[in-house]
């Protein structure tokens, strides 16, 4: 099963809980242009509403992730660039806020390069597996642009407010390692490893406490900006709801029962 609305730039294929959305135009890179900006849009405010996806794992095909924006077609705009910019961000940056919000996580899957806005797209996931031969490329400054698509958010958020600024300030490239250390990548591996390491993690969480995966999300989304009091209180908060839930239930259930819960996502 996949999504009611046809796509072209990616492919997303929907099946026991995960939702595996697959960059597909290899022959260009991956390229964020914009009809992958409506289509990951409309893919997004779907899967966020769908009860079926408790997961969602990201990969691309070809020999890179993403190479970020369609310079191509960008360098073609003339004075109608501005107007272009804004109509794509117009798609691009709710579809991101959506992930990031959406409770079922997402992972993922970095083989190869990734550049530009796809570095905030692959930042946005909850999990990246990255392959130890891959490269994240910070390319704004270097061709004469800003950051874009929530990169000054999701990469402080991984990297630290002073570390994020400098990989965009001087437009660095980190290989796998370098990555890991910042935080921007949660796990490398063999660069043949990548797909499966990543499946294997998605399909773990799509079979967990999807709500409870959501209030995790959401509580440390919001806690830099919070006071330790509200914090407190929000987590109070959060967990109570979730107690409410059938899969609460399971889990203590199944833990004096000792063994393993049977997790529904509600």
């Amino acid at each position: 099963m996949g999504l009611a609305t046809p796509t072209t730039s990616f492919e997303c294929e929907i099946a026991d809980g995960l939702a595996h959305l697959i960059l597909n135009r290899p022959d260009r890179g991956n390229p964020i242009d914009g009809t992958f900006c409506r289509e990951f849009s409309l893919g997004m405010a779907e899967m966020s509403e769908r009860d079926d996806v408790r997961a969602v794992l990201i990969s691309a095909r070809g020999k890179l992730f993403s190479v970020g924006g369609d310079l191509a077609a960008l360098g073609g705009q003339g004075k109608a660039l501005p107007a272009t910019i804004k109509t794509w961000t117009g798609d691009l940056h709710p579809a991101i806020a959506r992930m990031v919000r959406m409770r079922a996580p997402v992972v993922a899957a970095v083989h190869g390069h990734v550049a530009g806005g796809s570095v905030s797209l692959m930042a946005a996931a909850d999990l990246v597996v990255i392959g130890k031969s891959a490269r994240i490329t910070s390319a704004f400054a270097k061709i004469g642009f800003s950051p874009d698509s929530g990169s000054t958010k999701t990469l402080t958020a991984r990297m630290g407010p002073a570390r994020a600024k400098r990989f965009f300030l001087l437009a660095e490239t980190l290989d796998a390692d370098a990555a890991l250390a910042t935080g921007l990548v949660d796990l490398v591996v063999d660069d043949d490893a990548v797909g499966v390491e990543a499946e294997k993690i998605a399909r773990e969480l799509a079979a967990g406490p999807t709500e409870v995966y959501g209030g995790i999300k959401r509580l440390f989304l919001q806690a830099p900006n919070r006071s330790l009091e509200s914090q407190l209180e929000d987590e109070a908060q959060t967990l109570a709801a979730i107690s409410r839930t059938v899969d609460t239930r399971e889990g203590i259930k199944a833990f004096h029962e000792k063994r393993k819960p049977l997790f529904v996502g509600r």
